[in-house]
């Protein structure tokens, strides 16, 4: 309910003098600075995509040289290493740390699984030949 107007005819203001008349809610207002362009915001953005294509990378040299148990042992020493050790790492080479440990991890775990892959298809096809086999057996009692 609006207070009774004022002797004049003027209507008395809603508001408080002091206050902007556009902020008429209690939201906050926040303004942000631009970020700038820096080379530590550039890697932490796009930190997993290096740590993933370093990885694939890894991936297929340890496949072509042959070094595919090696490598998922390199992976898993490597991710425990940095578990051990990561609060004593200084802030400014962490996030490189993270990447390399990370492609570690990600070409150990590549590797197996492409194997682990190609042992399924492996399975399912022999599964689907059976029975294929099975319905020809079918069609050799119906002729």
């Amino acid at each position: 309910m609006l207070p009774p107007a004022s002797p004049g005819g003027l209507q008395p203001h809603r508001y408080d003098s002091g206050m902007a008349p556009w902020n008429v809610s209690s939201d906050t207002l926040t303004i942000e600075q631009k970020p700038g362009r820096s080379p530590s915001r550039w890697l932490r953005q796009n930190s997993l995509r290096i740590a993933v294509i370093l990885g694939l990378v890894e991936a297929a040299v340890a496949w072509a040289e042959g070094l595919r148990i090696v490598m998922m042992l390199v992976g898993v020493l490597a991710v425990v290493g940095y578990i051990q050790v990561r609060s004593r790492i200084p802030l400014a080479i962490r996030r490189p740390v993270w990447i390399v440990v990370t492609a570690q991890a990600v070409a150990g775990i590549l590797l197996p699984a492409i194997y682990v892959g190609i042992g399924i298809a492996i399975v399912v096809a022999g599964i689907m030949l059976l029975i294929l086999f099975l319905v020809m057996l079918g069609d050799l009692r119906r002729a």
